[in-house]
């Protein structure tokens, strides 16, 4: 758990090197690190729950979760699953369904919602970018280095290293670095 929140709070560094400096002007600037450590504690207890002393510290974390979801505008439940380097850059709304199982290094913007629809709960890859009032719905997969736009509302698989926009999300570039590995056959 502390490996995880350092990764996090590293995201918000800005080329400070002091983790508890940058956490506390983090906390200040961008509220969304409150929820994303609240998170990262709630889901480590989350995974010992059938300890009854974690139980009861996991109770305690989520009787106090509607306040810091108040104040970093981010709502996250605790059996979510997101890798190292979570990045929320702005104060919510944020919702994150908790089925969500997502790599390291996902950015998200304010407003974004992801949750479960009729197929499904998305599944997001590494260093993936999610823009300002993204919304990202259903049992779809979101390949790893792809950007999500501002507004955008996927439906469908994202390929790897592309760059969706529009409702419904519709590819727009490809990286060029990816060109060999993603089949346009697909876009």
């Amino acid at each position: 758990m502390i490996g995880l929140i350092r990764s996090d709070i590293r995201r918000y560094a800005n080329g400070n090197s002091n983790l508890a400096v940058t956490a506390i002007k983090a906390a200040y600037t961008h509220p969304a690190i409150i929820g994303v450590i609240w998170y990262r504690i709630g889901h480590a207890l989350w995974l010992k729950r059938k300890n009854p002393l974690f139980f009861v510290m996991f109770v305690i974390n989520r009787f106090l979760y509607p306040i810091v979801r108040i104040y970093s505008g981010l709502e996250l439940p605790a059996k979510t699953q997101i890798g190292p380097g979570f990045f929320v850059n702005h104060f919510g709304p944020t919702v994150i369904t908790g089925s969500l199982v997502a790599g390291r290094n996902l950015t998200i913007e304010q407003g974004v919602t992801i949750g479960k629809g009729p197929t499904g709960v998305p599944r997001i890859g590494n260093d993936v970018y999610i823009g300002t009032g993204a919304k990202v719905i259903n049992g779809i997969t979101i390949g790893d280095h792809a950007s999500v736009g501002a507004g955008a509302v996927v439906v469908n698989d994202v390929p790897a290293y592309c760059v969706v926009v529009g409702i419904p999300a519709r590819p727009v570039k490809v990286h060029e670095e990816s060109q060999a590995t993603v089949d346009k056959d697909n876009l």
